[in-house]
């Protein structure tokens, strides 16, 4: 990437001067598109540096996991309702 002067002249181009454009292979053309401003903003915000992507996987993680939980504790008492203990406790009321 980086010649001297002295070399671009004996390599006989001039990198600064001219880009080189290759063609496009027929199954490659249409498929870069240019890139959407919202994955972009994401992967700058989230993904660019190691700390912030190490972060954003922890607390994604943690926040899933507690989400699940509850979730699934609610399909779970909506799917047995009426046989659970918090459910019958008052009809086994003590007296005092």
């Amino acid at each position: 990437f980086f010649l001297s002067a002295q070399r671009r002249a004996l390599v006989g181009c001039s990198m600064a001067s001219k880009a080189v454009s290759t063609p496009l292979p027929a199954w490659l053309k249409g498929r870069l598109q240019p890139e959407p401003a919202a994955s972009r903003f994401i992967y700058n915000t989230f993904f660019k540096y190691s700390p912030t992507y190490m972060t954003t996987v922890m607390l994604t993680a943690t926040f899933a996991g507690l989400a699940f939980d509850n979730v699934m504790n609610g399909l779970w008492d909506m799917n047995n309702r009426g046989k659970q203990w918090k459910d019958i406790k008052n009809n086994y009321a003590e007296e005092d």
